[in-house]
């Protein structure tokens, strides 16, 4: 990406959606997630930042479908819930996407970043694996 569309870190965190807690709850206890749904959802939101190889790992989940597939899965699912805010969300999603596209998890999760700036993933050779974390409100592992 080049230096003049890369978005600041405060230009990125002013355009996210945020969502009232109490309504992303509602709508997660409302999405029929399945178990594993539920783990990844719980794990991520426990430990904050992950990786999918690591994600994987923590879980023992099998390597197909994808531990992202199914965090997307999922998102979806809640998404029903809160469709305005999902819509929000998607569009939010592919402005920050180098490629434009969106990318579901978004809902509960994106990319991080280094102090830098730049993404933590091997396209930016700043990291071996794509690293995310979960959106700060949705956070928990301090409780």
């Amino acid at each position: 990406m080049s230096e003049s569309k890369r978005l600041t870190m405060p230009e990125l965190r002013m355009l996210r959606p945020i969502a009232n807690l109490n309504d992303i709850e509602h709508a997660i206890n409302n999405a029929r997630l399945e178990v594993v749904e539920m783990d990844i959802i719980e794990y991520i939101r426990f430990v904050g930042s992950f990786t999918q190889p690591g994600l994987t790992q923590a879980l023992r989940l099998r390597a197909r479908p994808p531990a992202l597939s199914i965090l997307c899965e999922a998102c979806r699912k809640i998404g029903n819930y809160i469709p305005d805010h999902f819509d929000k969300v998607r569009e939010w999603s592919a402005v920050v996407s180098v490629d434009g596209v969106r990318w579901d998890g978004d809902l509960l999760c994106s990319a991080a970043f280094n102090i830098d700036g730049l993404r933590l993933s091997p396209e930016e050779a700043t990291s071996q694996f794509h690293t995310f974390a979960v959106h700060p409100e949705l956070f928990n592992g301090l409780d």
